[in-house]
């Protein structure tokens, strides 16, 4: 009898410490799949703010692209306004043009539709850089195809304020820019002309960000002209 007693309060303390064990078990899962969704709310935040913040910088530097391009086309018709009637319509249906495509490429990049391809950016700049009367060569554009979009993406506006800054700052006559392979991991971008130099860090400030963000390396060198090296790797999404 005493023995039946005894199994009898041993199974069940064992049942009901499986029952607390699981009961246990739950609400540790409970709180584990909280602190996660936790976690995820936080991760999603950040996400969407480095989002905005990457939008905002892409506005800026493409309205700066696209100014400096219409700044040069009004200056030039209005300089042959007196000369050539003709080449002045020419000049004003060329700004009407680049303004409707900016307005596409500002839609583009506020819908977040469509990701720049590097080879139509370099196809862009030859053009802008052409009526600025500036040279324009670049070798090996097509080696950015084995970045991802968005890698990609973003060398193009890295490209694009590098550029801005020789329409704006340097005065000068030449550029060439190159992509280069580096331990079949890397890509190097390498931008020069032969104008001034930078004056500031200012200048480059918003191409350190973007080299930052895809945890690449920036070398600037304005002892001749302008130097820009930037070196990232060709693996990820950025």
């Amino acid at each position: 009898m005493y023995n039946n007693y005894f199994v009898a309060m041993m199974v069940y303390y064992v049942v009901i410490s499986l029952i607390m064990l699981d009961n246990f078990k739950k609400m540790k899962n409970r709180e584990y799949q909280k602190e996660i969704a936790e976690k995820n709310r936080h991760i999603n935040t950040l996400i969407a703010e480095q989002e905005r913040h990457r939008i905002g910088q892409d506005l800026h530097d493409t309205l700066g692209h696209v100014f400096a391009s219409l700044s040069l086309k009004s200056e030039l018709a209005y300089k042959l306004i007196d000369a050539d009637v003709e080449k002045v319509k020419a000049e004003l249906l060329a700004i009407n043009k680049l303004s409707r495509e900016s307005l596409n490429k500002v839609r583009e990049i506020i819908d977040d539709v469509k990701l720049p391809s590097f080879i139509e950016e370099i196809d862009s700049i030859r053009k802008v850089l052409k009526d600025a009367d500036i040279d324009f060569t670049f070798e090996n554009k097509e080696l950015a195809q084995v970045l991802s979009p968005t890698k990609q993406s973003m060398l193009v506006m890295i490209t694009r304020e590098a550029i801005n800054n020789v329409i704006k700052h340097a005065n000068a006559s030449k550029v060439h820019g190159k992509l280069k392979t580096v331990n079949n991991h890397k890509l190097l971008l390498m931008i020069e002309d032969d104008g001034k130099g930078i004056d500031s860090d200012c200048e480059v400030k918003s191409i350190s960000q973007r080299v930052q963000h895809l945890n690449g390396t920036l070398a600037v060198d304005s002892t001749n002209g302008t130097k820009i090296i930037i070196e990232i790797s060709t693996g990820g999404i950025a």
